[in-house]
């Protein structure tokens, strides 16, 4: 068990529990006082052992991506910061224009003098077609002669592959100005979807090109987490199944999803594929970047008397497995937090330890024969029992709390501690 009830509480020895009424003093002089052992135990139950994988997920933003200048060129404008959220298409950076604003203008020009040359094209070629149709009527009446028809058709012809030069240049200007008009609009770089911005580097002054990123969008209120899968978990996970997320940064809080999607190829080096769990950020606890433990609930184990894992003790004399049970306390004393601002605790009752089958293992709670389902077992303080210990003081403890505990991670347990010993000075004092 994480953390639990380590102290021991003090009452008057009764005679046949050891106490020593004689000695120097006369009757009653020098009397001890019996030590029983305070400790944590939880009901065992029936039940079925939910069969999960436990695996890390990395957390992402809907939608996120970082953001890149298409052009170069010095920032002269920053328009929003970490956190601020923005709309697709607000402005986020200017860079200087001044050198894609001539270059704009040159290619207009550029326009300007193709469109001139095309025409001048089509002006030429328009005269010698006319041209052409006077000799080539002329000749038919024997007015003109042949050679002087074949030069002016040749004539033609080159004024009309000069014409389709002219047209193709006036296109390439025609697409080069589109391309300086399009440079000159990405200085001004803009969002390209809705969301938060983060991870800023962008300062005035600041030398930015195509591999700089500026910033990283994304829309937190939808979180996709991904996780691996290796080849032999694929044949028994599969999409839509469920999952459990949780951190240590959430103590008491689990978040229920499904699996959205899983890759169907393998990595060839790494023999694992890709899952994906896409769901809302409820109060945005999960942070685009971070890690999340992933339990992905595959099926469950056949019916069995379930006891935490905490509860199984292997007896440090005999090396037998088993677990300390105790008579069940009366109804009156059901498992509390807390009674009267202090810890509810049992009066003694007697213990004993029993030898145990696991016949179904869990992550935090196992299946097995030995104990029946009500009794009463140990889940903290089974060092303490052992020897000729009898009796045992025990704080009831809910079963969903003891699952709870035993889903922290190693970093809650200093807190756990801390609280365990108020709990224990508490036990004392009553």
């Amino acid at each position: 068990m994480i953390a639990g009830l380590a102290a021991c509480s003090q009452e008057p020895a009764e005679p046949g529990r050891g106490g020593n009424t004689g000695g120097p003093g006369g009757p009653g002089g020098g009397q001890r006082q019996m030590t029983i052992p305070a400790v944590e135990a939880v009901q065992a139950q029936r039940g079925a052992l939910p069969l999960e994988e436990r695996l890390t997920g990395r957390v992402s933003a809907r939608n996120q991506t970082e953001i890149y200048p298409e052009v170069s060129g010095p920032v002269t404008e920053i328009y929003v910061d970490n956190g601020d959220y923005v709309n697709a298409g607000d402005p986020l950076v200017q860079l200087r224009d001044s050198e894609y604003v001539e270059r704009y203008e040159q290619a207009v020009a550029g326009l300007d003098i193709a469109r001139a040359q095309t025409r001048q094209a089509e002006a030429n070629l328009q005269q010698l077609e006319n041209q052409a149709r006077r000799v080539r009527e002329l000749t038919e009446r024997q007015l003109e002669t042949t050679a002087n028809l074949e030069t002016i058709e040749v004539q033609v012809a080159v004024a009309s592959a000069n014409m389709d030069l002219r047209e193709a240049q006036e296109n390439q200007a025609r697409s080069q100005l589109e391309e300086r008009r399009l440079e000159l609009v990405n200085t001004t770089v803009r969002a390209p979807i809705s969301g938060l911005v983060g991870l800023r580097n962008a300062e005035r002054g600041q030398m930015a090109s195509t591999g700089t990123p500026l910033f990283l969008i994304g829309d937190v209120d939808q979180v996709r987490i991904e996780i691996l899968l290796t080849e032999r978990m694929l044949n028994y996970i599969r999409e839509g199944m469920s999952v459990n997320l949780y951190s240590e940064n959430w103590p008491g809080t689990m978040l229920d999803a499904d699996i959205s999607r899983i890759s169907p190829f393998l990595d060839p080096e790494t023999l694992r594929t890709e899952a994906y769990i896409d769901m809302a950020n409820p109060d945005n606890l999960m942070r685009p970047g971070m890690f999340v433990n992933v339990d992905v609930l595959y099926g469950e184990t056949e019916q069995a008397v379930l006891i935490p894992n905490s509860a199984i003790y292997r007896h440090p004399r005999t090396g037998v497995e088993g677990v300390y049970v105790m008579n069940a306390p009366g109804e009156e004393l059901r498992p509390v937090a807390d009674v009267d601002g202090a810890p509810a605790v049992s009066p003694p009752m007697p213990v004993s330890f029993v030898a145990i089958d696991v016949i179904a293992a869990g992550r935090m709670a196992s299946g097995v024969r030995g104990v029946n389902e009500g009794q009463w077992v140990i889940t903290v303080g089974q060092n303490m029992l052992v020897g000729a210990i009898s009796e045992a003081r025990a704080r009831l403890m809910p079963w969903d709390r003891i699952m709870e505990m035993q889903r922290m991670q190693s970093r809650d347990i200093f807190n756990i501690i801390e609280q365990s010993r108020e709990d224990r000075q508490a036990l004392s004092d009553s």
